[in-house]
């Protein structure tokens, strides 16, 4: 083939990659723009505003060097919320145990199973205020349903729920559970149908009884799901916050339901202490991104990654 057929052959497909990279380009520009706009440019801010005195009322943005960290390091509330926010990691064990139960129910489809996974996905989807506003009903120390015709009909005077710090973190905790238990349900039913059917003849063939099947087969497939639930849940965990606004009106008494997020508003909008606040979550976000990857690093020695 001559010099000239080759360059007009190599041409159009010249013409069809710029025409692909140009669209490419066009589909990716919104989300970059985005993901500048609104995660890049806002983190540059708070972690430069870490390092300042700003105050919105004030207007003063001076630098301040690391003296924001070793206020907020210095703080008595900071670490009562470091120890609020380590407790809500609580609910991770209980709702991935619960999650695995309905899972198995709902994979060898027991009478009514779809039923229940819609109820149990239902908080999930729900609007967090308003899931909230029933529970405060629900553990209302005067007229709750608890204290009121679930315990009082055994004749015992229920606590106050919500004001009583030894009871208040125990409730967030509880409504938690009862929120996360649909979706990891979903996440793990997900895996369960992944897992070959091969696998449980050959189980049955070799007279393998059904605990040893869910320890040696079932189990072992399931460990990236739960993985990822628990990486998913950890995050959310440490970032509580909505619950304990809504909960409570200054963090509980005794600052006893206050999470680091919590603290993070609170010096924020409530102090206009912004610069401190962006220290603190500057801070966090190393906090977080360290457990996140230590979890990485363990996830190697339990989580099944096939063949």
């Amino acid at each position: 083939m001559s010099a000239t057929a080759k360059t007009t052959a190599t041409r159009p497909k010249s013409r069809m990659r710029r025409r692909e990279n140009a669209w490419g380009l066009a589909f990716v520009t919104p989300i970059s723009l985005q993901v500048i706009l609104f995660s890049i440019i806002p983190v540059g801010i708070a972690v430069v505003a870490g390092f300042t005195n700003w105050n919105a009322l004030k207007g003063t943005f001076d630098f301040v060097g690391f003296d924001n960290f070793v206020e907020f390091l210095g703080d008595k509330k900071f670490w009562i919320a470091a120890g609020n926010t380590v407790y809500m990691l609580l609910p991770i064990p209980f709702y991935l145990a619960f999650g695995i139960l309905f899972a198995l129910g709902s994979h060898r489809r027991t009478p009514g199973s779809r039923v229940f996974r819609v109820l149990f996905f239902l908080p999930y989807v729900s609007s967090i205020v308003a899931l909230v506003v029933m529970w405060k009903w629900i553990f209302n120390y005067q007229y709750g349903l608890v204290n009121q015709w679930l315990l009082a009909w055994f004749g015992i005077q229920g606590p106050d729920w919500l004001g009583d710090p030894a009871w208040i973190k125990p409730t967030i905790v509880l409504m938690i559970v009862w929120k996360m238990i649909g979706i990891s349900s979903i996440y793990i039913l997900a895996a369960l149908n992944n897992i070959p059917d091969s696998y449980y003849e050959a189980a049955r063939l070799d007279g393998a009884s059904p605990v040893r099947t869910f320890f040696q087969i079932t189990l072992p497939m399931l460990t990236p799901a739960i993985f990822f639930v628990t990486i998913v849940g950890v995050i959310g965990s440490l970032q509580t916050f909505v619950e304990v606004q809504l909960f409570t009106s200054d963090g509980g008494r005794n600052y006893s339901a206050a999470t680091i997020t919590y603290y993070i508003w609170e010096k924020a909008f409530r102090s206009n202490e912004l610069g401190l606040a962006s220290s603190v979550a500057f801070f966090f976000a190393l906090v977080v991104l360290v457990i996140t990857l230590v979890q990485f690093r363990l996830s190697r020695r339990w989580v099944y990654e096939g063949e």
